[in-house]
């Protein structure tokens, strides 16, 4: 057994370097981002929270001892700062990051990126003009918790060619009421939710490591929920070279094992399996992660996994570091916005959905 606690390159911060100020916009979501930079985040400073409910913003700005505002244009006019959380729903979320990098900010976001690729191409082709840095957690923007070592194996040819991916990923959000004006509840901002709001983890990852998606496949169902979209479903992705990807998502799987994301990745050679039993109840409770070929079964633990926010990649580019040589593309970030429209279409269709034929 292998300890894995840390095998991403680290970046030394000077003492002289000030701490970036960090706002965080969309308070649903990002109150649990304020809660996680309060607790102490190195060179980055909470300095304010804004949403447009305000009292839940001053609760929030109370709690934490910070700024409180209203609006993404006060935010702007303040220049103490530097970075700015974006928090809300996707849909249209490329056109508040614009003001926001044009303002000469930097912008830290969250997953789903946006739910139109074309929005999505331009506001990550502007930024790179620019010189402004836009990060989020999945996908991360270079290799992170298990995919370092999955990546590297494949690299190497550990496990052949890769032929076919299953992905298991749940939770148990219980008998859940309809919110009305909420993105969760529209099937055309939120498709196939359990693939959208947890799926897009492993989705992402998988894409990095597979080709060119060629169609996909969709089968959806409501057991608990009370809202328009569904909590299970099935998505199924066949790629240009005949790989094919198995993707389950659920918000109705209880038990102990919560919050499951799982993967086993084929190959010519050999699998590749990661958190694929029970989860891991061992004091430390990290993630296994496991290669088996012919030749060797090699487990892996590994402490941070993928789809955390990687703040301290954040703050090494936001002060002009050097690019991580294996950093994500623009192509690579919007060819998962792209499937995921056709994704949508396939849902709402009940059809195949070939790439090559779907249109924006």
């Amino acid at each position: 057994m292998i300890i894995l606690y840390n095998n991403r390159k680290s970046y030394a911060r000077g003492n002289e370097m000030k701490n970036k100020k960090i706002v965080i916009l969309g308070l649903n979501f990002g109150k649990h981002i304020a809660d996680e930079l309060s607790a102490g985040i190195l060179g980055i400073e909470l300095y304010g929270v804004c949403d447009i409910d305000e009292k839940k913003t001053d609760s929030i700005a109370e709690k934490h001892g910070v700024k409180p505002f209203y609006s993404l244009d006060n935010v702007l006019l303040d220049e103490n700062v530097d970075a700015i959380g974006v928090f809300t729903g996707p849909n249209g979320r490329a056109a508040i990051i614009s003001l926001i990098i044009n303002s000469g900010r930097d912008v830290m976001t969250t997953k789903p990126f946006e739910s139109n690729d074309l929005s999505a191409q331009k506001v990550l082709e502007e930024a790179e003009k620019l010189g402004r840095i836009i990060h989020m957690n999945s996908p991360n923007p270079r290799p992170f918790g298990e995919m370092i070592k999955i990546q590297e194996w494949i690299k190497e040819g550990k496990i052949g060619k890769p032929t076919l991916a299953h992905s298991d990923v749940w939770a148990y959000y219980g008998p859940t009421k309809a919110e009305a004006g909420s993105w969760y509840d529209d099937p055309i901002t939120c498709p196939v939710a359990p693939i959208f709001r947890l799926g897009i983890y492993p989705l992402n990852n998988l894409l990095t490591i597979f080709g060119e998606p060629e169609e996909v496949q969709v089968i959806t169902s409501k057991i608990e929920t009370e809202k328009p979209t569904p909590d299970n479903a099935s998505l199924t992705i066949k790629f240009t070279d005949g790989a094919i990807l198995n993707l389950q998502g659920s918000f109705v799987v209880g038990g102990p094992d919560k919050y499951k994301n799982s993967l086993t990745i084929c190959g010519t050679k050999g699998v590749i399996y990661f958190e694929t039993g029970p989860r891991n109840r061992n004091e430390y409770n990290h993630a296994t992660l496991t290669l088996s070929t012919d030749d060797e079964i090699l487990e892996v633990e590994i402490k941070e996994k993928s789809g955390l926010y990687d703040w301290e990649y954040f703050l090494h580019c936001v002060n002009g570091g050097e690019k991580d040589e294996n950093e994500l593309t623009i192509s690579q970030v919007v060819k998962s916005v792209k499937l995921m429209k056709a994704i949508s279409k396939a849902e709402l269709s009940g059809q195949t959905i070939k790439l090559a034929d779907f249109h924006n």
